[in-house]
């Protein structure tokens, strides 16, 4: 397939990334067989984490995404990649360097997303317990130039896919 894809679900931790990009592949995989879904977190495991979490660590992070994407699509495999990617200036860089990039921002408030917080981040931060969270002492730029905002807090993850798959025109 010429027209591979790779579409970016961005945004800080416990919005839904993951849970959302996982029923996305599921819905697409069939139509899409080389699709490829990328987590941040097993990314980061792939290459024995040796990257902490300040701002340098994490943009050197988004450049191996954007390498492993590449890699990817040389061997006819698109992806559906789920990070935080936090700054603007290296998701300008996604945009510039990966063919059919889409980037899909998904939000919620901080108030929810201390909810639904696996990893225990937010609240150690807030107290100042924890460094280099994203979103607490680390900005997560807003978006300029994204694909689709999405607002994760009040809908369920299978509608939200489902409205991501069919606003990506190329998925339909």
């Amino acid at each position: 397939m010429k027209n591979n894809f790779s579409i970016w679900l961005i945004g800080p931790s416990a919005v839904g990334k993951t849970t959302i990009s996982k029923l996305i592949y599921e819905k697409i995989s069939k139509k899409f067989q080389n699709v490829m879904l990328i987590d941040g977190d097993k990314v980061r495991n792939l290459y024995e984490n040796n990257l902490g979490y300040d701002k340098i660590s994490r943009s050197k992070n988004t450049h191996r995404y954007i390498k492993l994407v590449h890699w990817l699509m040389d061997c006819n495999i698109s992806s559906i990649v789920a990070v935080i990617s936090p700054f603007e200036k290296d998701r300008k860089i996604c945009r510039n360097k990966i063919k059919n990039y889409c980037e899909i921002y998904l939000s919620c408030s901080i108030e929810e997303r201390i909810k639904r917080d696996k990893k225990k981040l937010y609240l150690p931060a807030i107290k100042g317990e924890k460094k280099n969270v994203i979103d607490v002492d680390i900005p997560f730029d807003k978006p300029l130039n994204n694909d689709l905002v999405v607002d994760t807090e009040k809908r369920k993850p299978e509608e939200i896919a489902l409205e991501i798959i069919n606003k990506i025109k190329f998925l339909n």
